[in-house]
């Protein structure tokens, strides 16, 4: 038994449904049964009643309940304990690729973190956020830049950075090129890159229910080099939060959506008590303010 798993039972034994159990962790629904079924093997019996339309504990599972609470309970108040000591002169930061790549804020971002941090080695990865949200920041990254669409949990701390549109960006020879106002109908069966931080928005395109269309084609941005000859021949088409200065103002096209654009926001554990950690809000929140408010 590991602390994902529990957090995996607690949080489908709250939402008594595993769907919106794998939403709210921001992992597949395949992944979270497979660590519930896992548990339930290492302990020898059923802790839930499944059937297509109901969810429910069985005894064994309700005699597990309090105590899988207390465990956790306790696993969180001695990670904050021993947060003082943990990465001590080390800060790991999980930032979309694209803001490495392409979005100017990130040389102010970094030189303000090395002036705010000096002597600490700052980490950078890009990979994709995955999984539970509370793991990864417990066990992988410090703080991280995401987009999300869905409630987080409430231990997850989220400072907005920047507030979103949904963009196409579409060369002149793309037969979307010059059209106002698109409609996600206007996307189907279509060939459209995304940054992984975006793969999110890309999921929940694709997901939409009732669609009377075949939903897009989304693919990830691998190298920038690559996407830009696509793009430019009018092969495909550029899924963008924000008008970077990279491309052409007109080449970004509003399209319409049935839901309200998530800001960008960047997350760290709520009860995390670093003062590094309530430093980096203030830094992120600051630059981000002061960058966009100039643009704008």
């Amino acid at each position: 038994m590991n602390d994902h798993q529990l957090l995996c039972f607690l949080t489908v034994s709250r939402t008594l449904n595993f769907s919106n159990a794998a939403r709210e962790l921001y992992c597949t629904q395949p992944a979270l049964s497979y660590q519930i079924r896992s548990l339930e093997k290492e302990l020898g019996t059923d802790l839930f009643q499944r059937s297509t339309t109901h969810v429910a504990l069985t005894e064994a599972g309700r005699t597990l309940l309090p105590h899988a609470q207390e465990i956790y309970r306790r696993f969180l108040n001695a990670r904050n304990e021993l947060r003082p000591y943990a990465r001590q002169k080390h800060l790991l930061l999980n930032l979309p690729l694209v803001l490495l790549q392409r979005d100017p804020v990130y040389p102010i971002l970094m030189e303000r973190l090395h002036t705010a941090f000096p002597g600490y080695e700052l980490e950078i990865r890009t990979d994709p956020v995955q999984g539970s949200l509370h793991r990864f920041l417990t066990t992988e990254a410090d703080a991280a830049v995401y987009l999300p669409l869905t409630a987080l949990q409430p231990e997850i701390e989220q400072t907005p950075l920047v507030k979103n549109f949904c963009y196409l960006v579409a060369a002149p020879k793309h037969p979307l090129a010059g059209r106002s106002d698109l409609l996600p109908g206007d996307l189907s069966n279509l060939l459209i890159y995304c940054e992984p931080i975006f793969g999110v928005l890309a999921e929940h395109l694709q997901s939409l229910p009732e669609m009377p269309y075949t939903p897009p084609r989304f693919r990830i941005v691998e190298t920038y080099e690559t996407v830009y000859a696509s793009l430019l021949a009018g092969k495909c088409l550029l899924l963008s939060p924000m008008k970077y200065p990279t491309y052409p103002d007109a080449w970004y096209h509003p399209v319409q959506m049935s839901f309200p654009m998530p800001d960008t926001v960047l997350l760290t554990l709520r009860d995390d008590p670093r003062p590094e950690i309530a430093q980096l809000r203030q830094i992120f929140q600051q630059v981000y303010r002061e960058f966009f408010d100039g643009v704008a």
